[in-house]
């Protein structure tokens, strides 16, 4: 009689295994359990899929802004040709659709990062569950394209809400010290955009799936989140300076 009562402790027990797109929701707000159910298989590609379509979304809804940006930037390079709408449109929809890829590159990179920096320190990680951690901790950038959309509309139209190329991206880091005008440099106010309450949220994201992934020592995980954010803070500020 007494034979049965492991399995039903066991099914008590159980937790069904939540999807991807869940642990993407949940990682935001409680990452040590997300990234302990996926300790033997760490997961990528469905976590990024999501962000890629949320971002896509927004990216369409934003169109007419992005337009405006880009008829700025013509203007900018002393363009006197008349570019039709639909074409921008198209373009401003391309834009939406091909920036995601480069969250993808900017994770694995920034994964590479992690992974060289912890073997160096003499900690045994998987590339797998660095890239993990780095695509985890992009479940924020949907939240600071909505905060994005939501300032610009609240400015109005796109031609009232976007009088300069500066004006396309509200600051939301501490670029807000900063005045957007011609004599700040483009790449101190990228470099100080890319620190504020959403960065630093993706860092802690980070610092959390390198030690839960891969058992690796509080210090370590936080000196190897640091370091790939360091590095990709600096690469990040100098493509936005260059695209100025």
């Amino acid at each position: 009689m007494a034979a049965p009562e492991p399995q039903a402790t066991a099914a008590r027990s159980y937790t069904p295994i939540l999807t991807d797109a869940t642990r993407l929701a949940r990682v935001l707000v409680s990452p040590r359990p997300v990234f302990d159910e996926q300790r033997e298989k760490p997961t990528w590609f469905l976590p990024w899929l999501v962000i890629a379509i949320i971002v896509v979304i927004i990216g369409i809804f934003q169109a007419p802004y992005t337009m405006r940006m880009i008829e700025l930037a013509i203007e900018a390079r002393g363009s006197t040709a008349q570019v039709p709408a639909g074409a921008m449109h198209t373009q401003a929809l391309v834009g939406s659709v091909v920036a995601p890829i480069f969250f993808l590159l900017f994770g694995a990179i920034g994964a590479g990062i992690l992974y060289l920096i912890l073997a160096v320190t003499g900690s045994s990680v998987r590339y797998r569950a660095m890239l993990s951690a780095t695509i985890f901790s992009e479940a924020v950038l949907p939240i600071q394209f909505l905060l994005q959309a939501v300032i610009l509309r609240m400015r109005g139209a796109p031609d009232v809400a976007i009088s300069s190329i500066a004006d396309a991206q509200p600051a939301l880091g501490l670029n807000l010290l900063l005045s957007a005008d011609a004599s700040s440099s483009h790449f101190l106010m990228a470099l100080l955009g890319g620190i504020g309450p959403l960065p630093i949220w993706a860092l802690i994201i980070t610092a959390v799936g390198i030690m839960r992934l891969d058992n690796v020592k509080k210090g370590a995980a936080w000196t190897a989140a640091l370091g790939s954010f360091v590095v990709m803070l600096l690469v990040g500020a100098g493509l936005a300076s260059l695209q100025r």
